[in-house]
Formats: structure tokens, C-alpha cells, sequence
């Protein structure tokens, strides 16, 4: 009788004789031919931006690396064992930290900014949602060593630029700052742990949990009544003020507001202000990201197809603070959408 695999966790239970890991890629030719292309047509804008490829290593020394990742990337990487020294490895869960590592180290000239992209495979386990991809075909780009404003709206230019030049028409970009939400988290008196409970709890758009965690750490209510409107504040620009309102006179919280307002100006200003929406309740799990946050969607897709943000300490987890600021597709979702 052939071995069978039983899936648990919170995954639906199931008996299955499989050849193949779950969530892992093995694509036809037609598949292949249309990543191929897409990869192709993204790599050639991001070079007209000015951006240089760079292929980062498969296997990172967990030592050295987990300076630049959270827990949670952590603990859902593939980790092996260096056959060769006895090192502890970790199989690439995501590009950005190895670029920030590969600049910190000094892998390039000392000259700033630097624009870098990459097309390359991340490996994430994930026990959360049933069929959810464990090898995911990342291709992004990462602007090294410019902190304005102009840099971050930059960015999603080059998202937009590469949306159009794959012939989609039909796609909004959500911004956040997850600045505003930390700024919020710093005016209560709470532990650093807990102050992760509640940016996970808020990455998750989980408003119950949310509550019950401010509850739990005593916060005062007229603060707890404020994070909890955070998650609410979608919208236009409009929405920028009524954060600051909410805000009040906070300065560090209204700094991280005029971020926002001065990217979505510059945006409107390049003709790209259709395809904006603000989403104060973008709160990124990641760790790493500092400011300025962004989300892609394609109309009728259901599927977030990238984002990015501003990571203003991550090269510093590997060296000397360097400002920057980039975003990735999701290249295995984009090319699926087109014809």
C-alpha cells in the first residue's frame, strides 16, 4: 500500500498520496512562457528606471541573518543543516534582508543611492491557510540610500510604470504608513512584546483581538479608542486628515501623516492620483518596515499582488543605518493574469 500524508493544523484534514511538497511549483510550458515574459517585460522597466539586477544566494547563515529578520520569518523558514562546518542555514524567505545584508557588507561601491531589482524564489511554511503557496516568485526592486519623500513616491511610479507596460489598466495601490500606527503604540506604556501583539493583531485587520489586547495591557481608553479607529481609516486624502484629527497634538504622529500627504501630492502630480487610495489600517507584520507602506491590487483579481515599503534600519541590522525603500510582485499571481 503507497505511504500517505495527513495534513493537519488548520488546514482542512486530508489523506493524500502526493509526489510533490505541498505548496511547492512545478510549471508547464505555457506557464513557463508566460513567467518567463512577465519576468522579462518587469526586469526591463525596472532597468529603464536605473535599477541593477542582482542574484542573491539560496542559503543564508541563520546567525547572521536573523539580525535582519523578525520572529516570524524566522520561524517559518526551511532551516538545514551545513553539512560542511555544522553552521545552521536557512533557506531564502525573503530577498530583501539578503540585499540589505549584501550592501551593509559592503558587496558594493560606496556610492549612494543604489537601485537594485531581482527575480528570485522565497520559501515561507505556512500552516495558516489551506493551499497557500510555500515557494512564492518574488521580482522587486529596492532603492538604497535616499530617505525623502520623492524616493518613496518613486517607487510605487515604478509599480505603476510596470503595471502599464504589462498592459493592465485596471489597478489600485493602497498606501499606509506604518509610522502613524507605532507612533500611536509609543504613548501607551506597554512592552515591546505587546506592542507586536498589536501590530500582528492589526496586520490581520483581527479588531477583536486588537481590543483584547489593549485590554489586557491596561491601556487607557480614549488611547485604545483611537488605535482601534485606525484600522478604519481607508479612503482618499481626505482620510490623512481625519487621522490628524484623531492625532490631535501628537507631532510625531502628524510628521508621519505629512509623509503620506506629500507622497500622494507628488503621486497626483505625475498623473498616477486615479490609481491611489490611503489605508492608514495597512500595518505590516514584517518587523523591518519603518514608514510608508504599499499595497498593488488588480480590479476583479481578489488577490493582492504586491507591495513594498520604506525600511530605514534594516541595512543598519547588518551594518552602518543606511535609508531605503523598495517592493516586490508576487510574479507567480501577476503572470496568471494575462492573457
Amino acid at each position: 500500500m503507497p505511504s500517505t500524508v495527513v495534513i493537519q493544523h488548520d488546514e482542512m484534514e486530508s489523506v493524500a498520496r502526493s509526489k510533490t511538497p505541498p505548496g511547492m511549483t512545478a510549471m508547464l510550458p505555457p506557464d513557463a512562457a508566460k513567467k518567463r515574459k512577465t519576468e522579462d517585460i518587469i526586469l526591463s522597466v525596472f532597468q529603464k528606471w536605473g535599477f541593477q539586477e542582482v542574484v542573491p544566494p539560496a542559503f543564508e547563515y541563520l546567525d547572521v541573518f536573523s539580525g535582519g529578520l523578525g520572529d516570524d520569518l524566522i520561524e517559518k523558514g526551511y532551516k538545514v543543516l551545513d553539512r560542511w562546518n555544522g553552521r545552521d542555514l536557512i533557506l531564502r524567505p525573503d530577498v530583501t534582508p539578503q540585499i540589505a545584508r549584501m550592501v551593509a557588507m559592503g558587496m558594493f561601491a560606496d556610492v549612494r543611492p543604489l537601485r537594485l531589482c531581482y527575480s528570485a524564489p522565497v520559501y515561507r511554511y505556512d500552516s495558516d491557510h489551506a493551499g497557500r503557496n510555500r515557494e512564492i516568485f518574488q521580482i522587486g526592486a529596492e532603492l538604497i540610500g535616499l530617505e525623502s519623500a520623492a524616493a518613496d513616491a518613486e517607487m510605487i511610479a515604478v509599480a505603476i510604470a510596470c503595471l502599464r507596460e504589462l498592459g493592465l489598466t485596471k489597478f489600485t495601490l493602497t498606501i499606509g504608513q506604518g509610522e502613524f500606527f507605532n507612533t500611536l503604540l509609543s504613548k501607551a506604556s506597554i512592552s515591546d512584546t505587546v506592542k507586536w501583539q498589536l501590530r500582528w493583531a492589526a496586520a490581520k485587520k483581527n479588531l477583536t483581538r486588537l481590543e483584547e489586547i489593549l485590554s489586557e495591557a491596561e491601556v487607557p481608553q480614549s488611547l485604545t479608542d483611537i488605535v482601534l479607529a485606525v484600522p478604519n481609516l481607508f479612503g482618499h486624502e481626505h482620510v490623512i486628515d481625519k487621522a490628524a484629527s484623531i492625532a490631535g497634538h501628537w507631532d510625531d504622529s502628524l510628521a508621519a501623516l505629512d509623509r503620506i500627504r506629500e507622497v500622494c501630492g507628488l503621486l497626483a502630480k505625475a498623473g498616477h492620483g486615479e490609481h491611489i487610495l490611503v489605508d492608514l489600517g495597512e500595518i505590516r507584520a514584517f518587523d523591518y518596515y519603518t514608514g510608508l507602506v504599499f499595497n498593488i491590487f488588480i480590479e476583479g483579481s481578489g488577490w493582492e499582488l504586491g507591495g513594498g515599503g520604506r525600511y530605514d534600519h534594516l541595512v543598519g541590522c547588518f551594518g552602518s543605518e543606511c535609508p531605503s525603500t523598495g517592493f516586490a510582485f508576487d510574479l507567480g499571481r501577476l503572470f496568471r493574469l494575462l492573457a
